[in-house]
């Protein structure tokens, strides 16, 4: 996992002023591919209110939420699995140790220091068939004060967060509360049953069981001590929520949950004669209650808990043009459940890695870079695996910059505890002898971009991922699920992006086109060659932000294609369009400023499904108010 980054394709000292840089930036580094980063003010200006509302903008990434979880949110990377994604804060995992899945509503967004998105397997980890998200939190803010209050009229959230600086010595704190009934509003259409057939079609309805109360504390001291620069974070949150469950085969309106997550770390970096090197040890604890009264329901009640110790360190130095950089990390992890064989799973997991970077200068104007590396990671009593990854990228300066490079990596995907140990006796039933996922992804990225105060960018991105032996659940004779190994599948994207400047330091726009051929490829007669679920072919977006002194405003469009939601591809969720936009004011009094705002979620009222029978809402109006005093 390291993060030495040594170019990028923005040299701002190259270039004549004023020249005007676009929202993302590309950049390329050690053994990461091309990476895209964003900071915390690009994050600020696209008004996102929250990680996911601002992912949605990134071209290959989507977001899945089905509306029936608690308000969790996962990401999707190259039309990847949610599991397949490896989300890292800090430099260290936050999945859900049973499932493998990241829950990104974890983090508020104005914790986020930068984001760095990079697709398929490389030296920040190998168990990354789809890509992998890095976030880093908040640092070096000044004193400084921050209220705010969002809400619908089926949920509300409050949070506050205090940053103090004395002399060397930095604290950030911040706390939060959601809370609603969650009875978003939502319409039957024949998707949910038998067609025009179904009950109650075209008749509006609201959602029953689905409360949220969740309860956050985020915490960040930073200290330098002699060379070192030391660190420690909290994440801690408690949440209660109902399981209303999906419309078929029925609702569960009597289902709850009580989860918690506490995430602390340490970590102390310094850079010495010998190179700069980082040490983070991190601890991370869950709880899971899991209780349904209701006498028709399968399972009436389940009780989770789960640990995972983790201890990093890596090191890295620059010779002049070279830069060569290693990592080594160690895991343990172990979950505990009534549901699982044996009622106790433990594993250990190790990795390392190695990477070298070169880059090569051709006057002010060319820039030539090159990294090569290989990863070894195991899990358990699993084979070692053997990860090689590299990059080759290719930029051109001046006032048309061009760039081009090539990513390649294999990855893989350890079996979570779940599709191992699950055994509830009447809906699934785990499965020991599953290998290990994995995948080789060749990449292909490229752009061109002219600056001044129209600036316009194009970029485009080719991939074909190759995953081997896919996770899928299937269900049996038995009528319980069951996982398997698909023999192989295939992931081939396109994306275009066009982003647009309208007018200079006030108004942009991007349009971005998607193209995705997830398909199955396991060679079986009734679903070889055709798409896996819940991956649509093609997607559209559209954003555009204006700024005008105080005022913002923001409208996004997305058009998604129809969805196969078996594996026979014999039913599809269709195609729909949302659109959401928000406006906001500003109000500044000395070191105070205060922004109100208004927002529409759904503004055209579409019905639309990201999981079939779990109906999204339809419009929302909602406000939204902060309030920072300080700098």
């Amino acid at each position: 996992m390291v993060a030495c980054f040594f170019s990028t394709v923005v040299w701002a000292d190259d270039l004549p002023d004023p020249y005007v840089t676009l929202p993302e930036v590309l950049i390329s580094s050690v053994g990461n591919g091309v990476v895209r980063t964003f900071s915390r003010e690009e994050i600020e200006k696209s008004g996102a209110r929250n990680v996911t509302d601002f992912l949605r903008q990134v071209p290959g990434i989507a977001i899945r939420n089905d509306a029936v979880s608690g308000g969790k949110q996962f990401v999707r990377l190259g039309g990847s699995n949610v599991n397949q994604v490896l989300v890292l804060v800090d430099g260290v995992r936050i999945d859900d140790i049973g499932s493998g899945e990241a829950d990104l509503s974890r983090l508020p967004v104005e914790w986020i220091e930068s984001l760095e998105i990079v697709q398929g397997g490389s030296a920040m980890g190998g168990e990354a068939i789809g890509g992998v998200v890095s976030i880093r939190t908040l640092s070096h803010a000044n004193r400084c004060s921050e209220l705010s209050a969002d809400g619908t009229t089926t949920m509300g959230a409050v949070s506050a967060k205090q940053s103090w600086k004395q002399n060397e010595l930095q604290i950030h704190a911040g706390m939060s509360r959601a809370q609603g009934n969650g009875r978003y509003r939502y319409r039957i259409t024949e998707y949910d049953g038998n067609g025009s057939f179904t009950r109650d079609l075209g008749e509006t309805f609201h959602r029953e069981n689905n409360a949220l109360t969740k309860d956050r504390f985020v915490g960040k001291i930073e200290r330098p001590i002699g060379s070192f620069q030391i660190q420690g974070t909290a994440l801690i949150e408690r949440a209660e929520f109902g399981l209303p469950g999906y419309l078929a085969p029925r609702p569960t309106p009597l289902a709850s949950q009580e989860e918690s997550f506490t995430l602390l770390q340490f970590s102390g970096s310094s850079d010495t004669p010998i190179g700069a090197v980082e040490v983070t040890f991190a601890s991370q604890e869950q709880a899971k209650d899991f209780t349904d009264p209701d006498p028709y329901s399968f399972l009436h009640e389940s009780h989770e808990r789960s640990s995972r110790g983790t201890a990093l360190a890596k090191w890295s130095k620059s010779f002049e043009s070279w830069t060569v950089a290693s990592s080594i990390q160690g895991e343990r992890e172990r979950l505990s459940s009534g549901i699982l064989q044996n009622d106790d799973a433990v594993r250990n997991r190790w990795r390392c890695s190695n990477s070298v970077g070169y880059e090569h200068k051709v006057g002010s104007l060319h820039r030539l870079n090159s990294s090569a590396g290989i990863g070894i990671e195991k899990f358990g009593d699993s084979d070692v695996q053997v990860l090689p990854f590299g990059d080759i990228a290719y930029h051109h300066l001046g006032l048309l910059q061009e760039w081009i490079g090539l990513h390649v990596a294999k990855s893989y995907l350890a079996p979570s505890f779940y599709s191992l140990f699950w055994n509830d006796e009447l809906l699934a039933q785990g499965n020991p002898d599953l290998r290990p996922e994995s995948g080789f992804l060749v990449q292909v990225s490229g752009g061109v971009s002219t600056g001044y105060r129209f600036a316009t960018a194009v970029d485009f991105t080719l991939s074909r991922n190759r995953v081997h032996d896919l996770i899928y659940w299937r269900q049996a004779f038995d009528g319980r699920w069951t996982p398997q190994n698909l023999r192989k599948a295939s992931l081939d994207a396109a994306s275009v992006t066009l982003t647009q400047q309208l007018i200079p330091e006030i108004a942009n726009a991007s349009f971005s086109m998607e193209w995705l051929e997830a398909r199955d490829r396991s060679g079986e007669r009734t679903t070889d060659g055709k798409y896996l679920i819940y991956r649509p072919a093609r997607t559209f977006r559209a954003d555009a932000n204006v700024t005008k002194g105080d005022f913002h405003g923001a409208v996004s469009l997305l058009w998604s294609d129809k969805q196969a939601v078996l594996e026979t591809n014999s039913k599809w969720l269709p195609e729909y369009t949302l659109v959401n936009a928000s406006v906001s004011k500003s109000f500044t009094i000395g070191e105070t400023t205060l922004e109100c705002g208004v927002s529409c979620e759904n503004v055209i009222d579409v019905d639309y499904r990201l999981v079939r029978h779990a109906p999204m809402p339809l419009r929302e109006m909602g406000v939204f108010v902060n309030l920072v005093k300080g700098s």
